[in-house]
């Protein structure tokens, strides 16, 4: 029985999961993110205000996270598909740790050192858990309009992308192209 519950547990929270995670949905975050981060180098600083009225996709990232790994040249791959959607990394081990990481793979996108104590910045961004990878999605107005905590693939990345589009075309909050 004590088997059994463990079981049904790991089945519900997974179930949940994949709810919480997968499905892009309307208005996740009525109010615009705002975040300003150093780069991995040190040598500038990186405000989200910097990419006005231009889709974010953000990803972050652990270099000790398996899941992490695994998607990064998927997330390279689509940096270079959608010219039109900024890509940031946000590493969350030290600064030399997440740089060599980065440098490792060849991550062709901004990355950014996540503060000292990621944790204010993944609930900001959804991610109550803390869990790793943990991607979001933000319309043109800097509103979460999707998020997965777990690795992305192509198509969920396709659909998140769409699917914000379409939002911030929909609510007449479409910035000058």
């Amino acid at each position: 029985m004590h088997r059994r519950l463990r079981i049904t547990d790991w089945i519900l929270l997974t179930m949940l999961a994949l709810a919480l995670g997968f499905a892009p949905s309307r208005a996740l975050a009525a109010e615009r993110l705002e975040f300003t981060l150093a780069t991995l180098d040190g040598h500038a600083f990186v405000k989200l205000s910097d990419f006005p009225n231009r889709q974010v996709l953000i990803n972050v990232w652990g270099t000790e996270c398996p899941p992490c790994v695994k998607e990064t040249p998927l997330l390279n791959a689509q940096s270079q598909i959608y010219k039109n959607v900024q890509f940031l990394g946000i590493g969350t081990d030290d600064r030399i740790s997440s740089l060599l990481f980065a440098n490792r793979y060849r991550v062709r996108y901004p990355q950014l050192q996540a503060p000292n104590n990621p944790a204010g910045l993944l609930r900001e961004l959804g991610d109550l858990h803390g869990a790793l990878p943990f991607t979001v999605v933000l319309d043109a107005q800097h509103r979460i309009c999707a998020r997965r905590m777990g690795e992305v693939d192509a198509r969920w990345i396709a659909t998140a992308v769409h699917d914000c589009t379409a939002e911030t075309e929909a609510d007449g909050s479409r910035g000058p192209s």
